[in-house]
């Protein structure tokens, strides 16, 4: 069992999103290149892609630990069109939160590392 907002409950739903559209696609052949090559390399992949589930990936919460700010709660949205089956994943902190909060720090520090201390 995969606990929502978990890195395996969100593997698991991309790939019954994948096979969703494996089933939708059943000709596409970079589609079935794509899922030999993710059976070769992954045991994780293997055991997911044999189980049942088709469905289109939908919201959840991802967590994350950064190594500057600790853990990020963010809402991960995917925005998709019908016709043309583009998919763009969204992360965002709920406003006021802690994770908002961190996330404006990542954001005003950008690519420098955070350092206890004084520089003399």
């Amino acid at each position: 069992m995969h606990v929502p907002g978990s890195p395996e409950a969100l593997d698991a739903s991309f790939v019954a999103d994948l096979r969703r559209s494996a089933g939708r696609y059943p000709d596409d052949p970079r589609l079935h290149r794509l899922v030999e090559r993710l059976s070769v390399r992954s045991e994780p992949f293997r055991a997911l892609w044999r189980r049942p589930e088709v469905a289109e990936h939908g919201p959840t919460v991802k967590r994350i630990t950064h190594s500057e700010v600790g853990l990020l709660e963010l809402d991960c949205d995917i925005l998709r069109t019908h016709r043309g089956d583009l998919r763009i994943v969204t992360y965002s902190a709920e406003p006021g939160s802690p994770s908002d909060s961190k996330l404006a720090l990542l954001a005003a520090i950008g690519t420098q590392r955070l350092r206890a201390g004084s520089a003399d």
